[in-house]
C-alpha cells in the first residue's frame, strides 16, 4: 500500500550496485528500513544528502504491514538543513546521536512523541552556533526519557562516578535550548559522556560498542 509519512534518517548501508538501505524513524511507522534504488548512479534519483544521519523528509513509500523492508518511491527534504551536512561538529554528533538511537530503539511501533522529538531536536542542532560541544550530552538526557531510563529519581547513579564540578543530577533541568549556559571543562565533559554511554549499555540490552564515539571525542578533544 502507497503511504506518505515524515521521517528522520537514521543511518544508511549500501546495497548492491547502486541501491541504499536505509534506516528511518518515521512519524506513522515507527522504525523502519527503505529500499532506495538508483541512488549511487551518476543521475541519480534522490539527493544523496537525503540519506544522511538526521535528514529530515517526506516520503512515499510501498508499506507493507509485518514486512521488515519496504521500497522508498518519493522523497522531498520536508526542511533543508542549512548547516548539519557542513560542519564538522555537527555532522560528528548527527552520525553519533543516530547510531545510539539506531542501537537503543527496538520497538517498531509509532511512537508520535518520539519522532516529534527528534524532529525539532535536528532543526535546532541545525541553527545552534554556541554550546553545540553540549548538544548530545542534554540530547542523551532528553532521550533517555522516550527509552524509560531517565536518570531522575534512579538511584543506581552512584555508580557512575563524575568527578568534574558539574554532576548529571546539575543537567538534568538543562534542555536543547538552554546549551550556551551549560559550562563545562574539557574533562568534565568527557567524563560527562562517558558516563552516559555507560549508563545506556547498562540500561538497555544489546547496545554494543558504539563505533562513532572515538570519532566524536577525536573531534571534540574529549
Amino acid at each position: 500500500m502507497l503511504q506518505k509519512t515524515q521521517c528522520v534518517v537514521l543511518s544508511h548501508v549500501k546495497y548492491g550496485d547502486s541501491g541504499l538501505i536505509v534506516k528511518v524513524l518515521t512519524k506513522d511507522f515507527g522504525r523502519q528500513s527503505l529500499m532506495v534504488h538508483g541512488v549511487r548512479k551518476k543521475r541519480p534519483k534522490f539527493n544523496p544528502y537525503f540519506f544522511e544521519p538526521f535528514s529530515l523528509l517526506d516520503i512515499e513509500l510501498y508499506y507493507k504491514l509485518n514486512q521488515d523492508l519496504h521500497i522508498l518511491k518519493e522523497a522531498k527534504s520536508s526542511i533543508v538543513l542549512q548547516q548539519l551536512y557542513f560542519d564538522i561538529r555537527k555532522s560528528t554528533i548527527a552520525i553519533f546521536l543516530s547510531e545510539i538511537i539506531s542501537k537503543s530503539l527496538q520497538e517498531i511501533e509509532s511512537n508520535p512523541a518520539l519522532f516529534n522529538f527528534l524532529y525539532h531536536a535536528v532543526q535546532i542542532l541545525d541553527v545552534s552556533d554556541e554550546g553545540v560541544e553540549n548538544f548530545h550530552l542534554i540530547f542523551l538526557l532528553e532521550l533517555s526519557k522516550f527509552m524509560g531510563i531517565h536518570p531522575e529519581n534512579n538511584h543506581d547513579l552512584h555508580l557512575y562516578p563524575i568527578n568534574g564540578e558539574v554532576q548529571i543530577p546539575d543537567l538534568l533541568n538543562y534542555s536543547l535550548t538552554d546549551i550556551t549556559r551549560l559550562k563545562l571543562s574539557a574533562q568534565n565533559k568527557a567524563e560527562i559522556l562517558s558516563m552516559l554511554v555507560n549508563y545506556y549499555r547498562h540500561h538497555l540490552e544489546g547496545m554494543g560498542e558504539i563505533k562513532s564515539l572515538a570519532v566524536l571525542r577525536t573531534v571534540f578533544n574529549n
